[in-house]
């Protein structure tokens, strides 16, 4: 709070004060020297008030600041820090998702449905399920984007390939200066607000293998799951949930289907497959 002094000297540069003989009822009468309230544009006024109403505006207005800062950041956690191979996805939307199918026309439905809860501050994990090139990453990105641009832009959204994710990591091994450690990662995927972990599974060779899971995707698995018991994330996997936890254990998969909304593609035929003409 600036002085009293420099307060009334700075209004009365700009505008002629006059004393007054009334004391401000704001302050206690026993203090050695009361305040005595001045005019000011016509108006009585008491500067130890008129201090603290301009020190809270500038309280006020430095809050809006760092919010808007603050905002800005978590605004762009989604497209400074999601890690996807198919930079198209970045322009999908419920809008450019092609419903040919009743089946695909009904899980966009039920993906408006989840982004919808979530938008509402529900907490709950979505799964999408089906063969590879049906749509599940085009929805899941659908409804990351849109939480992405909803309300105050305050929440932070990440869309993370599940296999490139652990390239990086292992590549840090022989890589001092690389950033993307397991504890980098593990602690961005914990933190962000809403979660895309897309094409799970695809790292031991995907669809139609028997594969185990090493030890060290595991472990970074489980620490993500766990941190995330209270947030919500959208999981896309080409494998049925007794493939998951083979590759995997049933307790991690578990943890990761809490709460599940499902997306599941059975009929949908692979979209990615088209012939080209000329």
């Amino acid at each position: 709070m600036q002085p009293i002094g420099k307060v009334i000297n700075n209004l009365s540069k700009r505008i002629p004060m006059d004393s007054t003989s009334k004391i401000c009822e704001n302050h206690p009468l026993r203090i050695e020297k009361p305040i005595f309230k001045v005019m000011f544009e016509g108006n009585e006024i008491c500067p130890v008030c008129e201090s603290n109403r301009k020190t809270e505006e500038l309280s006020q207005l430095e809050d809006l600041k760092i919010k808007g800062v603050m905002n800005k950041v978590d605004y762009g956690t989604f497209r400074n820090r999601s890690i996807l191979v198919d930079k198209g996805l970045l322009e999908a939307s419920f809008g450019n998702y092609e419903t040919t199918e009743s089946e695909t026309a009904t899980n966009k439905g039920r993906a408006l449905e989840a982004y919808s809860n979530y938008k509402q501050g529900n907490i709950f994990n979505t799964w999408l399920t089906g063969s590879p090139g049906v749509g599940k990453s085009h929805l899941a990105m659908s409804i990351l984007r849109n939480l992405n641009e909803s309300g105050e832009k305050d929440k932070q959204c990440l869309f993370i390939s599940v296999d490139e994710m652990l390239l990086k990591i292992r590549n840090s091994f022989g890589d001092k200066e690389s950033k993307y450690t397991e504890f980098y990662f593990v602690e961005l995927l914990s933190k962000v607000d809403y979660l895309v972990l897309d094409d799970l599974g695809a790292e031991t060779g995907g669809t139609g293998t028997n594969k185990k899971a090493t030890d060290f995707t595991l472990r970074v698995l489980y620490s993500i799951g766990n941190a995330r018991q209270n947030k919500s994330t959208i999981i896309t996997t080409n494998l049925s949930r007794t493939s998951l936890e083979t590759m995997y254990d049933r307790k991690l998969v578990s943890r990761l289907m809490k709460d599940t909304y499902l997306i599941n593609f059975n009929d949908t035929k692979d979209k990615r497959i088209k012939n080209i003409e000329f």
